[in-house]
């Protein structure tokens, strides 16, 4: 077993962690067979996947077709896909080695015939989509890639046949960063310090400051530890909440849980609500489509594979479902469309134990909790396999997954009704932080 710490501030190690990277995980995967489509199953959908480090595409509707390979060095991680699927933004790590070297964004299209470098500078924070328009935000460094430099916010967008067009740029003078749902404007956190608390900030897509909203009180005259800023922000789809994590000004602290709060931003006279303690991963993190509820995982200690369950509550702060202290889940994922339900993997809480030839979680599956109440495993499978990624359809009827069969091994499925078919075999990634299994290895945009 090799681990590595990464010699950085613990301010920077805070804000590293809450981006859900690895910046402790196991060496580099077991050189596997290129992946391959097992399956004639028409799914539809644009499927991005890693093995062996690179990226891969498949478009899941055309039966005949066979995964697309994109990069062919370094190392990619796989950011999201644009709100129309016309594009995947990725991380691209040009010296084999995502934990000690700077990454760089990328972009391709859909088929996987273009795809090019979005910007020479390093990335300090993880690109994000705006919701209807070809538009995406990140924040870089400065080429020579030191990790404390000033750091710059661009807004960018991509039309086909162009490269990326910056539309604006800013000092990045924030710890992270939220589009609203209207793509108009940008929800920022900062930093509480000395007579300073954490503060979020409403702002145009020219930067200027449209509403300042206090949500701590500063830290007390020689605290040492205080609650450092609001992280993973995830803004309700009608825009009036916001949900977020609070770490630390200490990484040791941080990494085994924080506090997750919600703000009322339509109220800001009243304080936040404290609703949970967790590990601070956005992918965690999942407001329902009509805004009214919010689901995450719930529970402390830094490894993933114990002590870690889904909580929902309702706009009032009422726990509406809560899973089980003995087990671990994750990856909360609602349906698109009403009655929404809630699907994530669900398996035996486990001492963390790493073995390349085993699971994490063995028997880990996908579960899913309906708005009746009712919570159900939809998956089956055998105790030497595990369950992540669950990708429900528009419709709710189909379901993508990963199946892994090794700690960095498996195959994409798809279930539809009672059946389970195996797709594509030969996926494979590093299982992250503690086995978070961050970053994803699969990112799946359903067809209408």
């Amino acid at each position: 077993m090799r681990r590595f710490w990464r010699v950085v501030s613990g301010i920077t190690l805070v804000a590293m962690m809450m981006t859900g990277g690895s910046v402790v995980a196991h060496g580099a995967e077991q050189t596997q067979p290129a992946p391959v489509r097992v399956s004639e199953t028409a799914v539809p959908a644009q499927i991005a996947f890693t093995s062996n480090q690179q990226l891969w595409l498949l478009q899941g509707e055309d039966q005949g077709s066979q995964p697309i390979q994109v990069t062919k060095d370094g190392i990619a991680e796989i950011v999201q896909w644009s709100t129309d699927g016309s594009w995947l933004l990725f991380m691209k790590y040009p010296d084999d080695d995502s934990y000690y070297t700077s990454g760089y964004l990328w972009a391709v299209n859909k088929d996987g015939s273009r795809s090019f470098q979005v910007d020479q500078r390093p990335i300090r924070e993880k690109p994000k989509w705006s919701h209807a328009a070809n538009q995406f935000a990140y924040v870089v460094g400065k080429a020579n890639g030191d990790v404390e430099e000033e750091k710059t916010f661009v807004i960018a967008s991509i039309e086909e046949g162009k490269d990326a067009a910056i539309v604006h740029t800013s000092k990045a003078d924030f710890v992270d960063f939220s589009w609203m749902p209207d793509d108009k404007q940008i929800l920022v956190s900062k930093e509480a310090g000395k007579s300073k608390p954490i503060t979020l900030e409403l702002r145009d897509l020219g930067g200027k400051t449209l509403k300042t909203y206090a949500i701590s009180e500063p830290p007390k005259p020689g605290e040492e530890i205080y609650a450092w800023s609001a992280k993973g922000m995830k803004v309700s789809p009608d825009g009036k909440h916001v949900a977020y994590f609070v770490p630390y000004n200490s990484a040791s602290l941080s990494a085994d849980g924080v506090p997750i709060q919600w703000y009322d931003l339509s109220q800001p006279n009243k304080k936040p609500m404290e609703i949970g303690m967790g590990l601070a991963y956005p992918q965690w993190l999942s407001w329902s489509p009509d805004g009214k509820e919010l689901a995450f995982i719930h529970g402390t200690d830094r490894m993933a594979t114990y002590h870690k369950y889904v909580r929902i509550i309702d706009l009032t702060g009422k726990v509406r479902f809560e899973g089980e202290e003995d087990k671990v889940q994750s990856f909360p994922v609602w349906t698109k469309q009403a009655p929404y339900r809630l699907t994530y993997t669900n398996g035996q809480g486990t001492e963390y134990h790493f073995d390349p030839q085993k699971v994490m979680v063995p028997g880990q599956r996908i579960w899913v909790h309906t708005a009746a109440g009712e919570d159900m495993q939809v998956t089956k499978g055998t105790q030497e396999t595990a369950d992540l990624y669950p990708n429900p359809s528009v419709d709710g009827k189909q379901l993508l997954f990963v199946r892994l069969d090794e700690a960095q091994h498996g195959s994409i499925y798809v279930k539809a009704g009672d059946k389970e078919t195996e797709l594509v075999r030969h996926v494979t990634g590093n299982i992250g932080y503690y086995a978070n299994y961050l970053p994803e290895w699969i990112q799946v945009y359903w067809k209408e």
